[in-house]
């Protein structure tokens, strides 16, 4: 494949998780308990995700973002380690960071960026961290520059120093990295109850939008992106609307409540005439809006993680929807977290594809695929994993199932 995707993750002294290194090809599906760490799994994402960032890290990004150290450390650790694969456009990147007490404050102490060496089984490091020390490879002269930087500050953040392709690839991946929370699609009267009211069921401002935005804010541009793609996208977009929307859907239509703002409508055979409203359309139908302009706008992404996919969807649209992912898996890695037995039952590889996760003795997670001689003894009888799952015999398919490798402490 010719651009770069995010292929591996590792994490390490996070809440539950002790040590992880979770290979993300295709698609990977994360069942479990309630505070069993998939949640804990799409957040470390999230942080890597703003590691290329231009700020302070640990000020703008751990405390103000994600609550500090503190409520991110395993317990009885003092430093959590995030680190990615990445692979694609060039040859393969490894990126890894550790932040750590010291003292009665949080200080970044370990980072580093390294790539491939040709034709070698060994890495060359781009960036190389040791507390307020760094050394950044500059091209031009073929050796490392050492500075001092702050410890609050991650040195693939800071601009303008030792520019280098490699350290731009990442960047790029990094900021590429796309994870969803359920859509906002509550009723108006909702939001206006908790005086509040934004997402797509709400006029936006006019924009040009590549890519589907955090809880659907921008769905309606999303919509006027692809209609601009070419009768090629508009005319399979429709056909997907109308599996979700049913046989009489026709058209979409934006009309702009405002200056400067657009909203959007639906044309029905039925009324051609009488569009009807986002507003007036259920939660589920909007979340299948907005899953198709998630799926069809994905230039460059270079991972797409979602939590609880499932929410507000009819059994047969969340289906399709499953569907969708997995085409999308084909060209980028797919993370969902779900508690949905239905979607596990519409996975076309459950074997291959779905993680259990579950606490140990120490309430450390342990992570697991299924047996797949297993699962397939089981699924002679059973529609998929999620009926299995349904009925009460989730151990007998993922007894003898391989654990997810941790091999070393840390990234």
């Amino acid at each position: 494949m010719n651009h770069d995707r995010i292929t591996q993750l590792r994490i390490g002294g996070m809440r539950c998780i002790d040590n992880l290194t979770l290979d993300l090809r295709g698609l990977a599906v994360l069942i479990g308990d309630n505070g069993s760490g998939k949640s804990t799994v799409l957040e470390a994402l999230e942080l890597l995700r703003q590691a290329a960032k231009p700020v302070n890290f640990i000020t703008d990004i751990l405390y103000r973002g994600h609550g500090g150290l503190q409520g991110l450390l395993r317990r009885g650790s003092k430093e959590i380690s995030l680190g990615v694969t990445m692979e694609g456009a060039g040859r393969p990147l490894e990126y890894a960071f550790t932040i750590a007490e010291v003292g009665t404050t949080a200080e970044i102490v370990e980072e580093a960026l390294e790539v491939a060496k040709d034709d070698e089984d060994s890495l060359q490091p781009i960036i190389f961290r040791d507390g307020r020390k760094a050394g950044f490879l500059d091209e031009t002269m073929g050796l490392m520059v050492e500075k001092q930087i702050s410890s609050s500050t991650l040195a693939l953040g800071i601009q303008g120093l030792s520019p280098h392709p490699e350290i731009e690839r990442l960047t790029n991946a990094l900021n590429a990295i796309e994870i969803h929370a359920p859509f906002e699609t509550r009723p108006i009267w909702q939001q206006e109850e908790l005086e509040t009211r934004y997402g797509p069921r709400k006029p936006t401002v006019v924009d040009s939008s590549q890519a589907l935005a955090r809880y659907g804010v921008n769905l309606s541009n999303c919509y006027h992106q692809l209609r601009n793609l070419g009768d090629e996208v508009w005319t399979r977009v429709r056909d997907r609307i109308r599996l979700g929307l049913g046989d009489d859907f026709r058209d979409f239509r934006l009309r702009s409540p405002n200056p400067g703002h657009v909203a959007l409508e639906i044309v029905y055979g039925s009324a051609p005439d009488k569009p009807v409203p986002i507003d007036s359309l259920s939660e589920g139908q909007i979340s299948y809006l907005a899953f198709v302009a998630l799926v069809e706008l994905n230039a460059g992404r270079s991972l797409l993680a979602f939590d609880e996919p499932e929410l507000h969807l009819h059994p047969a649209l969340l289906a399709r929807v499953v569907g969708m992912l997995e085409e999308v898996a084909e060209s980028c890695p797919v993370l969902l977290a779900t508690h949905s037995d239905r979607l596990l039952d519409a996975l076309a590889d459950p074997a291959g594809s779905v993680v259990l996760c579950d606490l140990d003795d120490a309430r450390s997670t342990r992570f697991q695929r299924p047996n797949p001689e297993h699962l397939a003894e089981w699924l002679e009888t059973y529609r998929g994993l999620g009926s299995v799952r349904a009925e009460g015999y989730k151990a007998n398919v993922f007894s003898g199932g391989s654990l997810i490798g941790s091999p070393e402490k840390g990234p």
